[in-house]
């Protein structure tokens, strides 16, 4: 029976004619894909692009209309042979901001199709105008694409600080404004838009309780005697240490005497009654706040160069989707009406001490990590910038943003241990500033079995200096001041790790197993865990001294450095504590550390600033030298980042803003390992 069907079948076929492939004799089959049509991301007032296949099914030819309405748009009409495909343009071109919807109509033979059409219509980036290059907006990549001017063209209209400009090589020339007022307490520089500007100078205190810290026009910052009366210690409203004749002295504390400095947000205590009265505190305000250009998540890790210009970093999302906030998941697709894939660029943006853009230029794209932020290391006296993003090591000039070179650090590195793909496992941890002139960028190569590298790189023009490899992975690794690179390595099993101190050329000076975690480097030792407690480590890679037993720390409290001033916070306790290494002595301990998650940095003259959390809100705190209270202040809005203090303002992180706050006097110490990720310049180096 089943013999006869196929011979039916085999009869029909030959009575009417099989087809042969997709092409029949009928007419009106016209085959649309896809049925819908998601332009994505589209940019105010420029055209974007998609593609729509038509295949004509039939042996004859067909004519098809395409019909739809602004702000799409499509050729009107075409003819396709038999069994012809072809691929049509569609565009876009948005007039307005939001969500723009449509329908196009496709029709052959009588017969018409719906294909739904949609796009996100987004205000373009700024492309601003910069000397000695023309800088246009590329609506393909979301960027703005830069080309060099000629050399010798005029440039510096806009920049009052350049007279008789010319062109070199994109770099506007000529002769300098000067600026210089003839006062040495003022900080002179030019400001290409507002001219000169003279900041004044924060004089360093003075190590003597009695004498304050002065400034002469005429030979700049010194110090002098403080005034009979002025504090120069505790006053507990019984007995005060006053200054007389330049000597601290102690005194009976009349009432009305000042028991407690003024503050930022804070009158100054007063004695009354043999008690210390505390006027309270009110909430400091910011003295300004940046916010990102919509649909951009700002990061800010605490990046500030010597001259207070801010760094942080702008990222477009990846995926918007309309039920599922955050986007969609991975591996999941939502329903073409809810679902935008969008292109998403990330920008480096630079914010001047005031708050004003300095530059914005773009990074990357589709970089799902970058909007946690990126690590930057700067190098103020070089003008330059490195950061790693998406493998690639880029140099900025600090400048105007303009990118001076970039290299990938993995490139000619074996692979011992591939994915399971077959691919390549390379991880990049933040730039170091190595020596005079390098910059290192840490690998670590493969999934379980490791392979770790340092890979250094000229900082003028990334040319390959040189290279340290160690089997097994790095953790630890480290910039001492005056460039000396340290890291330790072990395999993932080892009990110990090999502790390795190279100079900034490349060569080792002390390599040793020791059992040790490193935390910061000094100058010519490090501080980290060993035994379960805390320990310092010496240039020969010798564990020397229990900082725990001397300072009564717990192992795990958070360790700063400043030549031989060791801070430490015990979390345990909410409790700093200062020491002088050299006579092993405790200079201050200060317990009233309010909010949790605080976060740390060393001041000029031996004093901590910090800003913690509060309940939806926020607290900044500083004590000085001696362990008194500077301030501490309530804020309005949350802290979400690592916090820079510096020339007497604090910047943080508030949600999805940059915001600043005036704390007169207060400065970063100028060298050491000032916050817990090194400088406010450099990822992991002593600044």
């Amino acid at each position: 029976m089943e013999r006869l069907r196929i011979l039916s079948l085999l009869a029909v076929c030959a009575m009417v004619g099989c087809r042969q492939g997709a092409v029949s004799a009928s007419e009106g089959e016209l085959l649309v894909q896809p049925p819908a049509v998601d332009f994505g991301r589209t940019w105010l007032g420029h055209r974007g692009t998609a593609k729509l296949s038509l295949q004509n099914t039939a042996r004859g030819g067909i004519d098809v209309t395409l019909e739809l309405s602004a702000p799409f748009d499509a050729q009107g009409s075409l003819h396709l042979g038999g069994g012809e495909r072809l691929e049509v343009e569609l565009g876009v071109t948005g007039t307005e901001l939001g969500l723009a919807t449509g329908n196009l109509m496709v029709s052959a033979n009588g017969t018409t199709q719906r294909v739904p059409l949609r796009a996100e219509v987004t205000a373009p980036p700024e492309c601003p105008a910069r000397d000695c290059r023309t800088v246009r907006f590329n609506p393909v990549t979301g960027g703005c694409d830069e080309s060099l001017e000629a050399d010798g063209a005029a440039c510096g209209v806009d920049n009052v600080c350049i007279f008789e400009g010319t062109c070199a090589a994109g770099v506007c020339v000529g002769r300098s404004r000067d600026c210089s007022d003839a006062d040495a307490c003022t900080t002179d520089a030019c400001d290409p838009s507002a001219g000169c500007v003279h900041e004044a100078v924060t004089c360093p205190s003075s190590e003597r309780v009695c004498e304050v810290a002065v400034c002469s026009p005429g030979t700049g910052c010194g110090f002098a005697a403080a005034g009979d009366g002025a504090s120069c210690g505790a006053n507990d409203c019984v007995t005060a240490e006053v200054c007389i004749a330049g000597q601290c002295v102690s005194r009976p504390a009349p009432d009305g005497s000042q028991c407690a400095p003024a503050t930022s947000c804070r009158a100054p205590g007063l004695c009354q009654s043999q008690r210390c009265e505390l006027p309270p505190a009110r909430q400091l305000q910011p003295s300004w706040r940046y916010s990102p250009p919509p649909g951009f998540t700002l990061a800010f890790l605490g990046a500030v160069d010597d001259f207070g210009n801010l760094y942080a970093t702008e990222t477009a999302p990846f995926v918007q989707n309309a039920n599922e906030p955050g986007g969609a998941s991975p591996g999941t697709a939502a329903p073409f009406e809810d679902r935008l894939v969008l292109p998403s660029p990330t920008n480096l943006v630079s914010l001047s001490p005031t708050g004003a853009v300095r530059f914005r230029v773009q990074v990357t794209t589709e970089c799902s990590s970058c909007i946690t932020g990126l690590w930057f290391s700067i190098d103020s006296a070089g003008h330059r910038l490195f950061v790693n993003a998406k493998g690639t090591t880029h140099a900025f000039s600090t400048d105007d943003g303009h990118e001076l070179w970039s290299t990938v650090p993995t490139n000619g590195l074996p692979s011992y241990d591939l994915r399971a793909d077959g691919g390549a496992a390379f991880y990049t941890s933040a730039p170091l500033l190595v020596g005079t002139d390098g910059v290192g960028v840490p690998v670590i190569e493969g999934n379980g079995d490791h392979h770790s590298y340092v890979q250094v790189f000229d900082r003028t023009n990334g040319a390959f200096r040189w290279q340290f490899h160690r089997k097994g992975h790095f953790y630890g690794t480290g910039v001492a001041p005056g460039g000396e690179l340290w890291t330790s390595s072990a395999n993932c099993w080892a009990v110990a790790g090999e502790m390795a101190r190279l100079d900034g050329a490349g060569q080792p000076q002390a390599v040793k197993f020791v059992q040790w975690i490193p935390s910061i480097y000094g100058a010519g030792f490090s501080v980290g865990t060993a035994n379960g407690h805390l320990q310092l480590l010496d240039s020969a890679l010798n564990l020397t001294t229990d900082l725990t037993a001397l300072t009564g720390a717990g192992p795990g409290a958070q360790p700063l450095l400043s030549g031989q001033q060791l801070v430490l916070f015990d979390g345990a306790s909410r409790s700093l504590h200062s020491v002088d290494l050299t006579t092993g002595t405790q200079a201050f301990t200060y317990d009233r550390v309010q909010g949790s998650a605080p976060d740390f940095e060393l001041l000029r003259g031996g004093g901590v600033g910090w800003t913690s959390h509060l309940p939806d809100a926020g607290v900044l705190g500083a004590v000085n030298g001696r362990g008194e209270e500077v301030l501490q202040c309530p804020l309005a809005t949350t802290v979400n980042s690592a916090t820079a203090i510096i020339r007497g303002r604090a910047y943080l992180q508030a949600g999805e803003a940059i915001v600043a706050y005036d704390v007169p006097g207060l400065d970063v110490e100028p060298s050491g390992w000032v916050t817990r990720h090194g400088s406010l310049q450099r990822g992991y180096g002593a600044r």
